[in-house]
């Protein structure tokens, strides 16, 4: 049993210290401290039930030193009993984006002072390694159940579903936090700590915490692993696919895989204007030899900047007013559904600029429409884009209502020539071309799909790339564009 002790505060201080290691990817750095800090009431117990019972005597250890590990096990504990439920909350708190930043960090000064209030209340009426759990276990659960609300609606109004389904997994920390607040700060009555020993008076609950703790960091992992757990599966994916990419020399594959999307357009606008000439309609006829155009011009774009290799996708970037670089995506992929029972839409929350590389953004979303429509049955169905943006990214969404993909499927679609469509055309490049790009750009993809529900991409840039317009500005390009498209929740 004692080797569990350590074995506890080993797996999450190393757990801990991997996603503080990749923060930069950490959606919440409050919930890594949860982690981090959640293990210091295992390392206090390991110390003086498993360790230092065996090491504190031994002559190669200087009194010192001792003495310093000793002071470490109660600040540990202090740790546990004060800051831990603060840092918690915090995690819960800043997880959700719909409260003002200027909210947040009022709510978060006030709560601090909270934890200050406490350890002074301890240091002036307690001996400092002792600790009486009726003076502050109440305290402590206003921290956590206001924790628990928080991380709840943090999830419940997060509209965007890859966001949301992380965050779904998330929720394995407040449940964690519950039982180890009924298990120690309700089951303990009292602790004090003496030299290397352990004055504690509770009703035992504590001894089961090696099966959570322990059965949570397994949890996290997997999710880690299959899912994704606060980002970091992405940057473990990002890794893969780009290595992928590196040793495989399909750059001829990927344009040959565009030029095949653009060539059915091409063929049916064909068709199109020669039956308008014989009906005598030249005018209409121009029209459409003018989408024409406009397709082979972002053909010679795509043989020109796509080289022999997929890593060498080079950006050329400028800014793009959102609005006319969706429409004019939009405008394109409505030549494959004339006469057709699909229904195209766009919704903009939100106006302004985007600095990317317009050829491979217009490509990429070309990709992602065609797969929708693939995916769409016969009796037809509708596929929206969505933009919007929060204080972190810019983000466009496709959604479709088509027959969704397979979850067997869902780890492998952003494989290099992965495709589960019968067609000898398909070449299973599209999405991991998508995944290189949005890459290249410094951002993500992601994927939420249910079989017989429909799919919804999601393209996720930097919020450095978005500039957005004043509510001056947005009203004069929503003039320009005139009435706002279908919006599509």
């Amino acid at each position: 049993m004692k080797m569990f002790y350590i074995l506890m505060f080993v797996s999450l201080w190393l757990l801990g210290g991997f996603f503080l290691f990749n923060r930069k990817k950490v959606a919440n750095i409050w919930i890594t401290l949860t982690i981090l800090l959640g293990s210091s009431a295992s390392y206090a117990f390991a110390m003086h039930l498993s360790i230092m019972p065996v090491w504190s005597e031994e002559p190669w250890l200087p009194q010192i030193v001792s003495r310093l590990l000793y002071l470490s096990t109660v600040v540990a504990m202090h740790i546990y009993f004060y800051t831990l439920p603060f840092v918690f909350c915090m995690g819960g708190l800043w997880l959700g984006g719909d409260m003002a930043l200027r909210t947040k960090r009022g709510l978060s000064i006030l709560l601090a002072l909270g934890v200050f209030a406490l350890l002074a209340d301890h240091l002036m009426n307690e001996p400092w390694n002792s600790f009486d759990l009726d003076r502050f276990r109440w305290w402590d659960g206003i921290y956590i159940v206001l924790g628990c609300v928080f991380y709840y609606l943090a999830y419940v109004r997060e509209r965007d579903p890859a966001v949301r389904s992380g965050r779904r997994r998330a929720l394995l920390i407040p449940v964690v936090l519950l039982w180890a607040y009924t298990s120690d700060y309700l089951g303990f009555d009292a602790l004090k700590m003496g030299w290397w020993s352990f004055d504690l008076k509770s009703n035992g609950m504590w001894q089961a915490n090696f099966v959570v703790i322990l059965g949570a960091v397994v949890m996290i992992l997997f999710y880690t692993a299959r899912y994704g757990f606060l980002g970091i599966k992405l940057k473990i994916e990002r890794e893969r696919l780009d290595h992928s990419l590196r040793t495989l020399t399909m750059g001829v594959s990927i344009l040959n895989h565009s030029i095949k999307n653009e060539i059915q357009k091409i063929d049916y606008l064909a068709e199109k204007c020669s039956s308008l000439l014989r009906a005598g309609q030249n005018g209409k006829a121009a029209q459409t030899i003018e989408q024409v155009h406009g397709l082979t011009h972002h053909l010679l774009h795509m043989v020109n900047r796509i080289k022999e290799k997929a890593e060498d996708v080079e950006l050329d970037e400028s800014e793009q007013d959102v609005h006319d670089l969706v429409d004019s995506i939009l405008d394109s992929a409505r030549t494959l559904v004339e006469n057709k029972p699909v229904v195209l839409s766009a919704s903009h929350e939100t106006d302004g600029l985007l600095l990317c590389d317009p050829v491979h953004v217009r490509e990429m979303l070309s990709n992602m429409i065609r797969n929708a429509l693939d995916a769409l049955p016969n009796r037809g169905g509708a596929i929206a884009l969505r933009t919007s943006s929060t204080r972190r990214e810019f983000r466009i969404e496709v959604k479709d209502n088509g027959a969704g993909i397979p979850q067997e499927h869902l780890t492998k679609i952003f494989e290099p020539f992965f495709t589960t469509k019968k067609n000898a055309q398909n070449y299973g490049l599209g999405l991991s071309y998508c995944t290189s790009v949005m890459n290249k750009h410094g951002g993500s993809l992601t994927v939420v799909s249910e079989p017989g529900k429909g799919t919804v991409l999601v393209l996720h840039f930097p919020r450095y790339r978005f500039k957005a317009r004043n509510r001056t500005q947005e009203k004069m390009a929503r003039e320009r564009h005139g009435v706002d498209h279908l919006n599509l929740s």
